[in-house]
């Protein structure tokens, strides 16, 4: 906490009251400029700097460009209240779009379309670009809505011809008679159907990566097709063509962000502030609180590890966090509150100084997918096995690789199976758990059980009794393993981190009782975490494994929680499959393989 002294406080007012004469002079002299400009005029558009300032992925710098009007945040000054140490800054990266229409969605589809049709003339590629700037800047003063009329018309206008495809099919050469020239007219031919098959877009996001910051602006610009794209998925027809838009987008960027041209980074307390405070902001498993975190974060006997792109330098892709120890840990709160290895005694630690030979495991405990506009493409589990690698270069005792991760969807899960069982469809509890529940609960009859516990579940309510919380236990524990390793979908794991460790290669080695008691952990998954463990060697057989015959591996610990819950979960439909047999143990213990065919 600091305080500023009277000398300081005058001197200070006086150099704001220059400083907010200065602007006032530069936004009077701005505003007359621009005056006399409509908004979708040159001279209305900010330079290159301004848009420097706005973190932009497009600058524009055109002639005849007036100064945008300079902004100054709002200052209060009071001298009875102290100065204090400013929270933990999370602006967005990328703003996102303004909810009022801008009315500039005609000017980025003419700018689009000049853009196109400078594609066969002989144009040079500068004007090409420069009506490519006009478009991704047009685009970025788009509102929501807007800029989802502007995605539907860039996948309608500019799809494939099906008329040139048809009139070239037509056309295809007669294939035979032994002569060279018929076979090289139907190279030509086919070269020709490729190029009409390949719809104009392709073209116009080929010609935006070229851009500097082009690369950024495609991520973002996915982002908001995915968002259409999902407010879209009750209309058939643009659904169907705002899906062809979006598998050309992502087959580009999967090239353009293929593993060879990602650059892994180790993230220091010493490293740009704007890095660290972006680790902060997309910290989406466990939020950091305040630079104190963030610093015990990043020091030691922790790593931080990124996948950053040449086209995106200062923004991290992928973000790995990971706690050094000699265990595997079961428990969140020793990672994140405590500075040190939860084995290794306090008088042998140093507070800024590690001790190699103390440490033999790496727990990952967060792993960031910070760009919402990549997904679908495959980074994280690469950026674990580069890693692991990194790791075992620095510690060559290191022996122990795991995870200690959530369960995004067990409460939402939980809470339609125990809709199930109001209505008679599923038994979830044994008779002896009921008669204990309805003690706790105070409650009359077993099927008031549920709404009590759906409301307590809604508030973490039920953390607030011991009893209830042991009454608990063997249940949800049972539920979660039944949660994690018989509910599918497609063939693979429901829960999407499960299903993103399995296709790892990693086995399901511990499920944790009350792991992660943040607020978020309780309402996710009642605290429940899973550590998915890492067999180096073994990694690549295991991820053929669940790939190919979606079989999963499991320790012995989960295998007897998972055959409990196929035996005392019983859905009492006369159609549903009779409970899968125990699992058998698998030649190489302690590893079983299950392959449960019992589903709800």
């Amino acid at each position: 906490m600091y305080t500023c002294k009277s000398r300081s406080q005058g001197t200070l007012r006086t150099l704001i009251q220059l400083v907010e004469h200065g602007v006032g002079e530069a936004r009077t002299a701005s505003t007359a400029a621009m005056a006399s400009s409509s908004p979708g005029s040159p001279s209305h558009r900010p330079t290159s700097s301004s848009w420097g300032s706005k973190s932009s992925p497009i600058p524009i710098v055109r002639s005849g460009v007036s100064l945008s009007p300079i902004t100054l945040g709002s200052f209060s000054f009071s001298s009875s209240r102290p100065f204090t140490p400013s929270p933990m800054p999370s602006p967005p990266s990328s703003p996102p779009a303004p909810s009022s229409p801008s009315g500039l969605i005609q000017a980025t589809k003419d700018s689009l379309l000049q853009a196109v049709s400078k594609r066969d003339a002989k144009t040079s590629s500068l004007a090409i670009d420069e009506d490519m700037r006009d478009m991704c800047y047009y685009y970025t003063q788009l509102g929501t809505d807007e800029r989802s009329e502007f995605l539907l018309y860039m996948a309608t206008a500019l799809s494939t011809d099906h008329r040139v495809v048809e009139e070239l099919i037509q056309q295809k050469p007669v294939v035979g008679g032994g002569n060279g020239d018929n076979g090289a007219q139907l190279l030509r031919w086919e070269d020709r159907l490729r190029q009409s098959l390949q719809p104009p877009h392709h073209w116009v996001f080929s010609q935006i990566s070229r851009l500097s910051g082009g690369v950024k602006f495609l991520v973002d610009m996915r982002q908001d097709l995915l968002a259409t794209l999902y407010t879209k998925a009750s209309d058939p027809t643009p659904s169907a063509v705002l899906k062809s838009l979006d598998t050309v987008l992502r087959e580009l960027l999967s090239l353009w962000f293929t593993v060879g041209l990602l650059e892994v980074q180790r993230i220091t307390w010493d490293s740009p502030c704007n890095i660290l405070q972006k680790i902060s902001e997309y910290e989406a498993v466990h939020p950091v609180r305040n630079w104190a975190d963030l610093k015990r974060r990043v020091g030691p006997y922790r790593r931080c590890f990124t996948f950053t792109h040449s086209c995106m330098p200062k923004e991290p892709l992928v973000v790995l966090h990971i706690f050094l120890t000699s265990e595997i840990s079961c428990s969140m709160g020793k990672i994140l509150r405590s500075s040190r290895s939860s084995s290794i005694e306090k008088e042998s630690m140093k507070k800024d100084f590690e001790n190699p030979s103390l440490i033999n495991t790496a727990i990952f405990y967060s792993i960031t997918s910070t760009q919402k506009g990549l997904q679908g493409i495959e980074l994280g589990n690469y950026l674990i096995k580069r890693v692991v690698h990194e790791l075992k270069a620095e510690f060559p005792n290191m022996n122990q690789f795991s995870s200690l991760s959530p369960i995004p969807g067990y409460v939402k899960w939980l809470n339609g199976m125990m809709a199930q069982a109001q209505r008679g469809e599923v038994v979830i509890f044994t008779e002896a758990e009921e008669k204990e529940l309805q003690v706790c609960l105070e409650v009359d009859t077993p099927s008031a059980i549920y709404d009590r516990l759906r409301k307590l579940f809604t508030t973490n309510g039920w953390m607030e009794s011991a009893e209830l919380v042991d009454c608990l236990e063997n249940p949800l524990m049972r539920l979660c393993a039944y949660y994690l390793v018989v509910e599918k979908r497609r063939g693979y794991a429901l829960d999407s981190v499960a299903n993103f460790h399995l296709k790892n290669g990693a086995v399901m080695w511990r499920i944790n009782w009350q792991a992660d008691q943040s607020p978020r952990g309780l309402a996710n998954s009642c605290g429940i975490m899973v550590n998915y463990r890492y067999f180096i060697d073994e990694c690549e057989k295991n991820s053929r494994t669940y790939l190919e015959s979606q079989e999963i591996l499991l320790s012995d610990t989960v295998k007897f929680l998972v055959n409990t819950a196929l035996m005392k979960v019983v859905k009492k439909s006369p159609s549903s499959p009779s409970p899968s047999p125990a699992h058998p143990r698998s030649p190489t213990p302690p590893l079983i393989t299950v392959t449960p065919d019992s589903k709800i």
